[in-house]
């Protein structure tokens, strides 16, 4: 199958997109990328990629085009120049490539324009279109304090729909997207199909291995912001009153990695809370080692904190522990896999019971560690994925051909 992805971050980012294509490759579809120039994680481009160079390269078998982005750098200017950068010349690229393809796949963090160009590749050539969604839009404004009734979420939201409207499937992480995605957005129930994301399996050769240092080691990994709530983690860390020595890492960095900083600092918490900073993919596995159990937590209150972030995968694949304070997709995890415990979303006191009680009986939580790298293999793995995803490519093409058949336009 001949399949155009497009996704405004793609290697050398840290993005599950890159093993997807590398499996789709691997698989013998002909792939070809379009994304920007990558400056996620530094906020600038990187020398070698600028003044026009390596726009065209070959990747794990699969042709990568990079077209002019601006650099985030910082500031609300910038991260706007950014996206609209990749939604323009993404649109020219759309409109001026071949037209080979005959499925797109649009890999959709935020902001949902990432998608235009795939959806302008659609209405030029009758390709179907595979949108991921993973990330909710307007929904994930409201973590930057736009709410509803802000002309700006009330236009992303005519966005939103347009976008999610021309999409022939629709694939979503976990039930709480599926919900948005008809109640908010408007997209009908038979254009939405499951397809959970997937672990890339790094950990598996430190499943059920712990260091043995006299210190019960708690591990919170990904990014700092509104959403994921690290301050209920600081706050239960303030309170937690146990025989045994613990420690919390935090690893990663975001939008509210200072204000965590200020208020572990105002909870006097020092010794018992280190803030690592960020650190590729490739680097993470002495943290997933170290780690007695991990930590979940996200924001109450809205559908974003009812998703189910990646990290939870992760978590799993590592077969320790999960501690989450969450609702939804996140809590049910939890439950249904037997890895750890759960409790309500921003409930700092009884994440804290919680962590007494790993504390306390550690035997008992690391079974239960087990239990979810069991429930990883039967349900994360990337097998399972790309078996999911070439089904739905499949059905996409049976749907664009039973359109044409019908005389239809692309919408």
């Amino acid at each position: 199958m001949n399949i155009l992805v497009v996704s405004q971050y793609f290697y050398p980012e840290d993005f599950r997109i890159n093993d997807i294509v590398a499996s789709l490759t691997e698989e013998g579809h002909t792939v070809r990328v379009l994304t920007g120039l990558p400056d996620y994680a530094t906020s600038r481009i990187p020398k070698e990629y600028r003044f026009f160079r390596r726009r065209k390269e070959n990747w794990n078998g699969a042709a990568v085009f990079r077209v002019p982005t601006v650099a985030r750098r910082s500031g609300i200017l910038f991260r706007a120049l950014n996206y609209v950068s990749f939604v323009f010349w993404g649109w020219i690229y759309a409109r001026l490539c071949k037209k080979d393809a005959e499925v797109v796949v649009s890999y959709q963090t935020s902001p949902v324009l990432q998608s235009i160009p795939a959806t302008a590749y659609r209405r030029r050539t009758g390709a179907p279109l595979l949108l991921y969604c993973c990330d909710l839009w307007p929904e994930s404004l409201k973590a930057w304090n736009v709410g509803e009734e802000h002309p700006l979420f009330r236009f992303m939201h005519r966005v939103s729909r347009r976008i999610y409207g021309q999409a022939d499937i629709l694939a979503v992480s976990s039930a709480p997207f599926r919900r948005y995605l008809t109640e908010v957005d408007g997209v009908k129930e038979e254009r939405i199909a499951d397809l959970p994301q997937h672990a890339e399996d790094l950990y598996s050769d430190i499943c059920g291995q712990y260091e043995e240092n006299n210190c019960v080691d708690f591990v919170f990994a990904g990014n700092i912001g509104a959403v994921q709530n690290v301050d209920c983690i600081l706050r239960a860390a303030s309170l937690v009153r146990a025989d045994k020595p613990f420690h919390v890492h935090i690893v990663g960095s975001g939008s509210a990695l200072e204000e965590c900083k200020a208020l572990a600092e105002e909870l006097r918490l020092e010794d018992r809370v280190t803030f690592h900073g960020k650190f590729p993919l490739s680097e993470m596995k002495r943290f997933y080692r170290l780690a007695d159990c991990f930590l979940l937590t996200l924001r109450g209150g809205d559908f974003i904190g009812m998703t189910l972030p990646a990290k939870a995968q992760g978590y799993l694949s590592a077969g320790k522990p999960v501690l989450a304070a969450a609702d939804g997709a996140a809590s049910d995890l939890v439950r249904e896999a037997g890895c750890g415990e759960s409790v309500p979303a921003g409930d700092a006191q009884g994440l804290a019971a919680a962590m007494e009680r790993v504390c306390a009986d550690q035997a008992v939580y690391r079974e239960k560690g087990l239990r979810g790298r069991r429930y990883f293999e039967t349900h994360f793995t990337r097998e399972i994925f790309m078996q999911s995803l070439d089904g739905l490519l499949r059905q996409a093409q049976e749907q664009a051909g039973t359109r044409r058949r019908r005389g239809r336009k692309p919408r």
